[in-house]
């Protein structure tokens, strides 16, 4: 409480907690996900350190190590014709090399990521296999009739198809949504009778059936156990988040994002995001335990926002203890990072969260816990007027090098 009231204070004291926390669950500096247990985010260590000083003229410019030296040379490039002209050579070939080493970053990544997804195809069909019917429970629905049998909650379900999409003449096809065809306008009214905010900018709404959630979660611990057999032991399944596009549910995500999130994100972080219509998702499971081992590798999440305009939140449930949902204010804004309200996952209920809350799962401490995540973002909209400093932050700057002003 006393840190609420003194923002200087608690801003230090929550940057030496990350800082601690993020050092003590990490096994490598480059992937904090390595290990088993913790609650690491996925992300580089943070040092809250300035960049050494020195007095050498050759070390002015350091674009390898410094990444405002390369954003403003990027900037640069972009603005000024012929740029480089007022530039000594070895700031030239510093610059060339500092590029050359992020185009091999995103090369090797490219790599290991698509040679990754080609063993985890041979693991989900080996999956599929060992299901045998029982597989048939996640096959992408082909009726409106089935979505609304086998995947939504039937509250949900009702408040979506007695809106005017669903009531004309020309009814759109679980396919034209799923390709992001049509058009999906939702009423207000209806969500409102099944919708609570639980706190600003966080709302909640029962979305999955129980036994839709049950049959996701018996898929992904098929997927865990015969992950760490002989054959697929070095994928490291379950280390990271299960990526549903990788594992034969692409439609999952689709659904979810073109039928729910776009039409309901329209309506309520217009105003206090001005994000745009949403044009973007990635959508996993994220599995915790009060026992964390390689198939559930965490047991609690520090405080974080995501990279994402919209984020969705699924409670999976099974029965466990703990993991509590804490929101703790918007980046950006006085609340950021104090304490503001909790949530305790329930099944088959969704929250709905701007990405900049900052948020934090508490330890499970007893049983397993398990989510469907989705990030959100608009490219041609909040992401195209503004640099990734004022993106992070939500400041609303016409000036902003990457706004209208200077494009």
């Amino acid at each position: 409480r006393y840190c609420a009231k003194n923002s200087a204070l608690g801003f230090l004291l929550q940057a030496a907690y990350l800082w601690l926390e993020g050092l003590a669950s990490s096994s490598t500096m480059n992937d904090p996900w390595a290990s088993v247990g913790g609650g690491a985010v996925n992300e580089k260590t943070r040092t809250y350190q300035k960049h050494e000083e020195s007095y050498a003229v050759k070390d002015r410019f350091q674009p390898s190590t410094n990444k405002a030296h390369l954003w403003h040379s990027l900037e640069g490039l972009e603005r000024y014709p012929n740029y480089l002209s007022r530039w000594q050579e070895d700031d030239m070939i510093s610059l060339e090399q500092a590029l050359e080493e992020k185009l091999r970053q995103v090369r090797q990544q490219r790599k290991s990521v698509m040679e990754r997804r080609k063993e985890i195809d041979r693991l989900v069909q080996q999956v599929i296999n060992n299901q045998g019917r029982d597989g048939s429970r996640l096959r992408a629905p082909k009726t409106w009739q089935q979505v609304q049998r086998d995947i939504l909650d039937p509250q949900l379900s009702k408040a979506i198809f007695r809106s005017a999409t669903f009531r004309g003449e020309q009814v759109p096809t679980v396919d034209q949504i799923l390709s992001g065809e049509a058009f999906v306008e939702l009423d207000v009214g209806l969500l409102s009778s099944i919708m609570d905010e639980e706190v600003f900018d966080v709302f909640s709404i029962p979305l999955l059936q129980a036994e839709f959630c049950s049959n996701l979660r018996h898929y992904i611990n098929a997927l865990f156990s015969t992950g760490q057999t002989d054959e697929f032991v070095d994928l490291g399944v379950g280390l990271r988040p299960i990526d549903l596009d990788t594992v034969g549910l692409k439609w999952l995500n689709d659904l979810l994002f073109h039928l729910i999130v776009r039409p309901i994100a329209r309506h309520l972080f217009r105003d206090s995001e001005s994000l745009g219509d949403l044009d973007w998702r990635h959508g996993y499971i994220a599995a915790y335990s009060a026992k964390p081992d390689r198939e559930r590798p965490r047991n609690r999440l520090v405080t974080h926002t995501d990279d994402s305009e919209v984020t969705l939140n699924i409670g999976l449930g099974e029965n466990f203890v703990g993991g509590v949902l804490e929101f703790r204010g918007l980046r950006g804004t006085e609340d950021g990072g104090h304490m503001l309200e909790t949530f305790e996952p329930v099944e088959g209920t969704a929250l709905l969260h701007a990405g900049r809350h900052f948020h934090h799962v508490t330890a499970v401490k007893k049983g397993n816990r398990y989510a469907l995540i989705m990030w959100s973002r608009s490219w041609r909209g909040a992401r195209s007027v503004a640099c990734p400093c004022c993106w992070l932050n939500r400041r609303r700057d016409e000036a902003c090098i990457c706004g209208p002003r200077w494009n």
